[in-house]
């Protein structure tokens, strides 16, 4: 498992398909019964790399083959998503000191990848709407996990809000990868990436 980001540009557009793990069982009697297999969904990215000099091309070549194919993970930031902005965190209740970050892109579970030194964190002193920058040394950010852990128990009352970037894991959706030259020293790629869960 790879912390490697793939900080190539993505050209527009570009497809984002989210997908649900649904098992249904259907009783003799007819009567469905529905289960979750997963937790969360899974996205899928479907991005071109268009008119790419050489120098871009072999690098995107060598990342590909760095990771093997769909073999390793690596990190990718969906440029629709980012930033998210004034996303609450939660509410002070004077005993709860650990939030996580993400409930506005349905991860708010522990699994969102933070992009580093992008979170900020502003405090509304008794939920009034007069929110504050929350000085840095109130909380430590687990990055990994999106997990806001504050140094003392918030206040009840106090709401958290926060704004920052994130990163997906991902892998290559194939084991093969083509590039197209369409023109002199320019060169086209079609990739798919699948998040891992």
């Amino acid at each position: 498992m790879s912390n490697e980001i793939f900080n190539f540009t993505v050209d527009s557009p570009f497809d984002e398909q989210i997908n649900y793990q649904t098992l249904v069982s259907e009783s003799e009697a007819g009567k469905e019964q529905r289960y979750q297999k997963w937790q969360r969904p899974r996205r899928t990215f479907r991005i071109r790399l268009d008119a790419r000099a050489l120098t871009e091309t072999r690098n995107v070549w060598t990342f590909y083959q760095r990771h093997k194919g769909a073999f390793d993970s690596f990190l990718f930031q969906s440029p629709n998503e980012n930033p998210v902005t004034a996303e609450t965190l939660g509410s002070g209740d004077g005993t709860k000191t650990v939030f996580y970050a993400g409930k506005n892109v349905d991860i708010g579970t522990g699994d969102l990848i933070v992009t580093p030194g992008s979170l900020t964190v502003q405090r509304s002193i008794g939920g009034t709407g007069d929110y504050a920058a929350t000085p840095t040394g109130d909380y430590t950010l687990d990055e990994n996990l999106g997990q806001v852990s504050f140094s003392s128990a918030p206040t009840s009352g106090d709401v958290y809000r926060s704004t920052y970037n994130f990163r997906y894991r991902v892998r290559f959706a194939n084991d093969d990868l083509t590039r197209e030259a369409f023109a002199t020293e320019l060169w086209r790629y079609g990739l798919e990436l699948r998040e891992g869960i």
